[in-house]
């Protein structure tokens, strides 16, 4: 039932794996299609970042999936709020327009993550799941 509080939790996550997934596959592509440095037009540090976000966007994944969440859901913001001012930052200022639409995607992730972060911390430890998914008190 998607009305208890950890229905809520899992659906949440189940989102932020998804987007995160679908990051990873994305650079995953650009190394397929462009080779080992497919950023290369981009300053070294943004090449960098970029090139990293696929093995970042895996930890994240691997994080949330795991018992330890709220360090998952805090590094889940911590890379999109990362990865937009970097976005930001070569859209503007080094004018990347190809980011755009990237860029507000990922604003729109982050800002679902600002919105559900109260949720998916609000969970109480204590509440534990048993073998069949029923919530004990």
């Amino acid at each position: 039932m998607i009305g208890s509080p950890i229905s809520k939790e899992r659906f949440i996550i189940a989102i932020y794996v998804l987007c995160f997934a679908i990051g990873a596959l994305s650079h995953g592509k650009d190394f397929i299609y462009y080779g080992w440095r497919p950023y290369k037009a981009a300053p070294l540090p943004i090449e960098v970042f970029w090139s990293s976000l696929i093995w970042i966007d895996i930890l994240v994944v691997v994080v949330l999936l795991s018992r330890k969440r709220r360090l998952g859901v805090v590094l889940a913001l911590s890379v999109m709020l990362a990865d937009i001012a970097i976005n930001s930052y070569a859209t503007i200022l080094l004018g990347f327009a190809i980011l755009v639409g990237p860029l507000v995607l990922q604003s729109v992730f982050l800002g679902f993550i600002l919105g559900s972060i109260g949720i998916v911390l609000k969970t109480p430890r204590w509440r534990k799941l048993d073998k069949v998914g029923e919530t004990k008190v």
